[in-house]
C-alpha cells in the first residue's frame, strides 16, 4: 500500500503496483522493486550483519530498561521507538572489537538513560553489608525534591534490573537494598542518572563501573 503526499497529483510514499515511491533530499523518487543479490557477501558486510545481531541481541536483553530510559527521547524523534532509538545509539558509539577482531560491546559508553540534563559526576558504587552504597556530587542546579536519581544494574549472563526516583539528587549517596541480586554470583554493571519527575526529563547515565 502506498501513501499519497501534497494530494493526487504528488507523490507517493510506499508500493504501488512493482514500483516504490520514496522522498529523497527532498525529491519525490521512483523505482523497481529490489532485485536479491547473487554475489557473495564482502567482510565489511558480513561485518556489519554481526553487529547489527550483537546490538540486537543485547537491546533485547535490556528491552524493559532502554524502553524507562529512552521514552523522552522517542518524543523528540518521530517514526522511532525507544528500542530504535537505544540500537542506534549503541550500534554508533558503544562497539568496539576484540583481540580477534569480533564486535564486543563497550559498557562503559553504552546509556541506558539519555536526555538533556546533566549527568552524574563522582560517582562510586560498591556492595557494603550486603547493601550497594551509591554516592555521587550533588549538582546545584538539581536541589529540588522533583530531582530523583535512578539506577540500572546490567548483566550480560542474567536478566538486570531497574529502580527509579530510588534517592533525591541533592543526597549525594544512598544505600539500596536487592536482596536477590546479593545472592547471586554474577557481575553487574551500575548505572545512574538524573530524573525531573515533574517536567519530564533525563540525563544521560553514568557508568559506575561493576559489582
Amino acid at each position: 500500500m502506498a501513501i499519497l503526499e501534497d494530494g493526487p497529483n504528488g507523490g507517493f510514499r510506499g508500493k504501488v503496483g512493482s514500483v516504490y515511491g520514496y522522498n529523497l533530499n527532498g525529491k519525490c523518487v521512483i523505482r523497481g522493486a529490489r532485485k536479491k543479490s547473487t554475489k557473495p557477501p564482502t567482510a565489511a558486510q558480513l561485518a556489519h550483519r554481526q553487529k547489527i545481531k550483537l546490538v540486537s541481541k543485547f537491546c533485547g536483553w535490556i528491552k524493559p530498561i532502554v524502553n524507562f530510559g529512552y521514552q523522552f527521547e522517542e518524543t523528540k524523534n518521530s517514526g522511532r521507538g525507544k528500542f530504535q532509538l537505544a540500537q542506534q545509539h549503541i550500534f554508533k558509539n558503544a562497539l568496539d572489537v576484540d583481540v580477534e577482531n569480533q564486535p564486543v560491546i563497550n559498557m562503559e559508553k553504552v546509556q541506558v538513560f539519555v536526555g538533556e540534563l546533566v549527568s552524574p559526576e563522582g560517582v562510586l558504587a560498591r556492595w557494603e553489608d550486603g547493601l550497594l552504597k551509591l554516592s555521587w556530587i550533588p549538582n546545584p542546579k538539581y536541589g529540588d525534591s522533583m530531582f530523583k536519581l535512578n539506577l540500572a544494574l546490567v548483566s550480560l549472563d542474567r536478566e538486570g534490573d531497574l529502580k527509579m526516583a530510588i534517592a533525591d539528587a541533592a543526597q549525594g549517596e544512598c544505600t539500596v537494598d536487592i536482596a536477590t541480586f546479593r545472592k547471586d554470583k554474577f557481575d553487574y554493571h551500575v548505572y545512574i542518572g538524573f530524573w525531573d519527575t515533574y517536567h519530564g526529563a533525563f540525563s544521560n547515565s553514568t557508568y559506575c563501573g561493576v559489582i
